[in-house]
């Protein structure tokens, strides 16, 4: 089979099991996960349900340098369309949003604003293909904007990137849960009071693959 064709392949398989993951979690806040287990890494999420909108769409890359992406969200965004809440690109590069929160701290200084934060997250999916590039992307922005929000970003290497409001962290851990809190200013003793997050780190203790069902089974512990 022609390399172009099983890359191809990969690609729409890998974003369908990413869709199935965002559209049938639970709606009991936010939570996700990742698991990397040799040259195939899985990312799952659940994010918030009360606003009965839900969507997906596709969007082509435009020119050389942009890739077509996929996302999912809920609240719209007048002439930008939906704000996404979770998407990946045909690169394998994928991210969810969680709310959080974080205390307000002196913005950056010397950076550019973002006035338009839905085409500002789309821009990163269709320009970027690694967890290091997201990381440069970002780093021109005064990001501190999602003073609410904590971001995960995934690559298909495994690598991801935790972007908090003033914090940018790069791991590559096989295996990694996330809910609603910023881990760079959260105790683990504090983040084991959210059910989502200590059902998830429990259950993948105990060993882990990268199976559908398999990867299933953790979603509904990590979300429930």
């Amino acid at each position: 089979m022609p390399k172009g064709t099983m890359k191809t392949k990969f690609v729409k398989l890998t974003l369908l099991t990413f869709i199935y993951f965002a559209l049938t979690s639970n709606s009991f806040g936010c939570s996700g996960y990742k698991i990397t287990l040799g040259n195939k890494t899985i990312l799952g999420s659940n994010e918030d349900a009360w606003r009965l909108t839900p969507q997906i769409w596709f969007e082509k890359g435009k020119g050389n340098s942009q890739y077509g992406a996929a996302f999912t969200g809920s609240r719209y965004d007048g002439e930008n369309g939906y704000a996404p809440q979770s998407g990946m690109n045909e690169m394998g590069l994928s991210f969810e949003r969680l709310a959080s929160y974080h205390p307000i701290q002196e913005k950056f200084t010397n950076r550019k604003a973002i006035t338009n934060p839905t085409k500002y997250l789309k821009d990163i999916l269709h320009t970027c293909k690694s967890v290091e590039e997201v990381k440069e992307f970002i780093n021109k922005y005064d990001y501190s904007y999602f003073i609410e929000d904590v971001f995960f970003y995934v690559d298909k290497s495994g690598k991801y990137l935790i972007v908090e409001p003033y914090t940018l962290t790069i791991g590559n851990e096989p295996t990694f849960v996330i809910s609603n809190f910023c881990p760079s200013i959260t105790s683990e003793q504090t983040a084991n009071k959210l059910t989502r997050y200590r059902n998830g780190v429990a259950f993948l203790k105990n060993g882990f693959d990268t199976t559908i069902a398999f990867c299933t089974i953790v979603r509904y512990n990590a979300c429930m």
